[in-house]
């Protein structure tokens, strides 16, 4: 493995206990958050579970994670994100992967539901996304200036795809919210401290080329927290 590299994981979406049939205790990870982390120069790891539990060496192989898209939170996915929260290792929510950061960030504080129905009446997921589709644009976004995503974005206005029918309701006091969509719904978080880069969007930007800027910070990130835990073991 070239170590110059960055390795970063994805957690996978689980089909495990989801029928009584042992072969279908599957777990998948979608070929575009793979792709857009190869193509930006880092090493993708697709993060292997046993019986839905933690391998924990897989993780101390990564650099970084990715939290993808999906329709279940289980409790692992708070598992793995606390260990690279408390060992500073950056994050990327995406979609699901946004609200499960959230989640995590109100639920250190209190047990709490924050995942509720859209209900602004307002469709969030106007379109079916197919191959020949897959840079649909749905609906605008707005960044607050300052915020670590408006550097990202250089903008505070993004148009973006959209195909959830969930929202969150709050974050912690350990996250700002940096996106709301024209709606009034969150749409982009972030790790309100400089020692780590945790951030979460509700759109998809593995498939807009034009937001391929944040796999770019990310990874950069990535190689920055590699370089000062190499330097520290020294």
């Amino acid at each position: 493995m070239n170590n110059k590299k960055v390795v970063i994981g994805i957690l996978a979406t689980s089909n495990y206990l989801m029928t009584n049939d042992t072969f279908k205790d599957t777990y998948r990870y979608g070929n575009n958050y793979i792709k857009k982390i190869y193509e930006n120069g880092a090493i993708p790891l697709l993060i292997p579970f046993s019986d839905e539990k933690i391998i924990k060496e897989s993780l101390e192989l990564c650099d970084g994670l990715i939290l993808p898209g999906g329709s279940r939170v289980r409790p692992v996915n708070f598992e793995v994100i606390d260990y690279f929260v408390k060992n500073n290792k950056p994050i990327l929510g995406i979609c699901l992967g946004m609200q499960t950061l959230a989640m995590y960030s109100v639920n250190i504080e209190k047990e709490k539901r924050i995942i509720k129905e859209i209900d602004t009446g307002f469709n969030h997921w106007p379109i079916e996304l197919l191959r020949d589709n897959n840079e649909s644009l749905a609906h605008f976004d707005y960044v607050k200036e300052g915020s670590k995503l408006y550097k990202i974005f250089n903008s505070s206005e993004i148009e973006v795809n959209s195909v959830h029918n969930n929202t969150i309701s709050e974050v912690g006091k350990m996250f700002d919210i940096s996106i709301k969509s024209s709606d009034g719904l969150i749409e982009g978080i972030e790790y309100n401290k400089d020692d780590n880069f945790i951030i979460g969007v509700q759109f998809h930007p593995e498939i807009l080329p034009q937001y391929n800027n944040l796999f770019v910070e990310f990874i950069k990130n990535c190689k920055k927290y590699k370089e000062i835990r190499e330097v520290s073991k020294k």
